[in-house]
């Protein structure tokens, strides 16, 4: 048997430019962070009946990966199953579709446990071959126009500045932000659900084909996306989180711009009531059109913020930040039992 388990991460700057249709003529830079929120995947080898059993969206007994209904488990299985017989059951911190990456974060931990069964103990997938494995189940094997910036993060976790090279290739370099900045970050960012899941898929489709078509406007506001990356990485060297919440705040209405799916009108009454309760920015996770909005809310505005968006009917989740990447444990001794 073997547990992985993968984190879910937040995009602090530079959102958007890490997808093919724009980082392959560009470069991408996309500066982000992981959460004590995590997917996590349990398989146990052998198994009587069907040869494949698992409890992933809902469960299914199926004699192959194709008769799966979970397109993620069908292609990490399609490239990563040796075809034994094998359970599978996952487990979600939160629901898909809600800009945390979920997704990149389940094919990680699924691709990270296959692969250490079949390695052993010092053996599978880590590190950047990991994170590159689970981002080909999304853009490869899946073709969906999405970058990889949350493959990377889940993978790898921690704050780290990734940047995507027009050749397909991805530097990640690590930033060591001071504990006690963590720590204020852990007391000052607020997250709240706004009760819509969506296809980031679907949303940034939108934005692949301006850029394809050669949109000056898109382009230019992608350009300053990227830039943002350097206003946030000094602002977290700096511990001045007002200007990250700014910085976030500027990134919020330059993606407004890049389709007409990234936001709902009544997200947009929500976050300019959390702005006049005191929040200095914030945005929508991954690619919008609903999931988590982000908010910078320093301590003496707090209670007013979540007054003013509990209005709109958005829940507050809990979350703290976290530097631990994707963790596999393999346990000798239970499989057959």
């Amino acid at each position: 048997m073997w547990i992985s388990s993968a984190p879910l991460r937040i995009s602090l700057a530079g959102g958007g430019t890490d997808v093919p249709s724009y980082a392959d003529r560009f470069g991408g830079v996309v500066l982000g962070t992981t959460t004590d929120l995590r997917v996590t995947v349990v398989g146990r080898a052998g198994g009587a009946g069907p040869v494949l059993r698992a409890c992933l969206d809902t469960c299914a007994t199926a004699p192959s990966a194709e008769a799966l209904p979970n397109p993620f488990a069908r292609a990490a299985l399609d490239r990563h199953w040796t075809g034994d017989p094998l359970q599978l059951t996952s487990f979600s911190a939160v629901a898909g579709g809600t800009g945390l990456g979920s997704s990149a974060a389940f094919c990680a931990a699924l691709i990270g446990g296959l692969t250490a069964a079949r390695g052993g103990r010092h053996g599978g997938l880590r590190g950047m071959e990991l994170a590159e494995a689970a981002a080909g189940i999304e853009t490869d094997a899946l073709n969906r126009p999405v970058g990889k910036q949350d493959q990377y993060l889940s993978v790898l976790g921690g704050f780290h500045e990734l940047r995507f090279g027009t050749d397909g290739t991805v530097e990640a370099e690590h930033l060591d932000v001071q504990p006690s900045v963590v720590r204020r970050l852990d007391e000052e960012l607020l997250m709240f659900f706004t009760g819509v899941t969506r296809d980031a898929g679907a949303v940034l489709a939108a934005q692949g084909n301006r850029v394809g078509a050669r949109d000056r406007e898109t382009e230019a506001r992608l350009h300053e996306i990227k830039e943002l990356t350097a206003v946030v990485r000094k602002a977290l060297e700096g511990g001045d989180l007002c200007r990250l919440g700014e910085a976030m705040g500027r990134h919020w209405e330059l993606k407004q711009g890049l389709s007409s799916k990234v936001t709902l009108p009544g997200v947009d009454r929500a976050y300019r009531e959390a702005l006049a309760a005191g929040a200095t920015g914030g945005k929508l996770l991954g690619a919008g059109g609903g999931g988590f909005l982000l908010l910078h809310v320093p301590a003496r505005a707090q209670s007013e913020v979540r007054g003013a968006v509990a209005a709109h009917g958005m829940t507050e989740q809990p979350f703290g930040l976290d530097d631990r990447g994707h963790e596999v444990r393999l346990l000798e001794g239970t499989a057959g039992r």
